[in-house]
């Protein structure tokens, strides 16, 4: 039973399903919807949904945009801070698909390999047998309760998990420094072309362009906590600075006349004490929490269900599964990914500090130590390669198994 049709719930299932074992995802909502959300899919990742064959029919049907550069713009420079073109021979680049049509396209291949997929369904409880090993969960539908046994509950339902909430395991804020605020904006054939990899340096933040194909979504940094500071200073300094850097924005942001009209994305950098319990599993978001400032928070969460699938997919096929191995399988996903995801954790609230600073000093480059390097011949490209998400591998038996 995975509850959360996440990228990495969504993926998980996918998996299990494609390798012969019986799953069911629960999502809460009617739709895939995901506004303001990570969409970047890095180049080791679109290696790993190839050997699937899943990578090209992908980018052949979906639509999305490439990046093969994160590039920081100031209104009088743009510096190439990593180049991907080295990351990957038959993917160098990063594929930035909204989640909106990248899960869909996913579980309606899960659900052609047998798994159930319950859209509507809420999360309410975990359910234990005699021992207190998790053995199930009630959901509801509308007002219809109902509840389902599982040799495994994965709680892949996001950075508010309910499902870590039930379980007891105690989450731990690391220090995020940063905000975001969004704001949704049709797109028009004659706007200029940006991938999502390109950040644009203002006195008082960043701000970010993501291409969603039928619109823009428009974020802009904060110092974390600093919201009643930009709301007394109004929503015009907001516009004035994105106007500022993207010049054909002018008059494209009359309609917001209030900090209020965008979306507040509190950023969070959150440590879990433990991923599993007997009978239970966290994955992606529910398990760590990563900021969305580098854009790998995605990433990490495919790898975690691409690592969890190899592992139950052979107990999981045998009837019936023997609760020991799945909680070893469990078990061996934190030993094996949590060294990587807090790796990546530390760096980033070192990234977001220093960008606090900057943002309290009005600078709008990047830090010096990257303007500086990005000047050296081969180093983006360099920390382009070193940068990459590595997943495992696919076992035999989903790895053999048709698209």
């Amino acid at each position: 039973m995975v509850v959360g049709g996440g990228p990495a719930g969504v993926l998980l299932t996918y998996l299990l399903a494609r390798g012969g074992a019986e799953v069911t995802l629960l999502e809460s909502r009617q739709d895939f919807a995901r506004r303001f959300r990570g969409d970047t899919l890095a180049p080791g990742v679109l290696e790993y949904l190839d050997t699937l064959g899943l990578a090209r029919p992908l980018l052949a049907e979906v639509p999305h945009t490439r990046s093969d550069a994160f590039r920081w713009h100031t209104p009088t420079r743009t510096w190439t801070l990593v180049d991907y073109r080295g990351a990957s021979r038959r993917f160098p680049f990063y594929a930035l698909i909204p989640q909106a049509e990248f899960l869909p396209w996913l579980a309606d291949r899960a659900r052609a390999h047998g798994a159930t997929v319950h859209m509507g369904a809420r999360f309410s409880a975990l359910r234990h047998d005699d021992e207190g090993r998790v053995s199930g969960v009630a959901y509801t539908v509308g007002a219809q309760r109902h509840v389902h046994d599982a040799s495994l509950v994965v709680g892949a339902d996001g950075r508010n998990s309910k499902v870590r909430t039930a379980s007891g395991l105690a989450a731990t804020e690391l220090g995020a420094s940063l905000d975001i605020l969004w704001h949704a904006l049709p797109r028009r054939p004659e706007d200029p072309s940006y991938s999502g990899l390109d950040l644009f340096g203002t006195p008082h933040g960043s701000v970010a362009l993501l291409d969603q194909g039928t619109d823009w979504q428009l974020g802009w940094t904060i110092r974390a906590g600093s919201l009643p500071e930009v709301r007394a200073r109004g929503v015009g300094a907001l516009r004035d600075a994105a106007v500022g850097v993207l010049p054909w924005l002018e008059g494209r942001l009359d309609d917001l006349a209030d900090v209020a009209d965008l979306t507040l994305l509190p950023v969070r950098i959150t440590t879990v004490e433990r991923w599993t319990r007997p009978g239970l599993v966290l994955l992606g978001d529910a398990a760590h929490v990563i900021s969305p400032v580098g854009g790998n928070g995605i990433n990490l969460a495919l790898a975690d269900a691409a690592d969890l699938a190899n592992r139950l997919v052979g107990p999981l096929r045998r009837t019936p599964p023997d609760p020991r191995q799945l909680d070893a399988a469990a078990e061996g996903l934190e030993t094996a990914r949590r060294p990587a995801v807090e790796r990546e954790q530390r760096a980033q609230v070192r990234t977001e500090r220093a960008a606090a600073a900057r943002t309290g000093r009005g600078d709008d480059g990047p830090p010096t130590a990257l303007r500086v390097l990005s000047r050296v011949p081969g180093f983006p490209r360099f920390a382009g390669r070193r940068g990459r998400v590595e997943v495992p591998a696919p076992v035999d038996v989903i790895a053999v198994a048709a698209p």
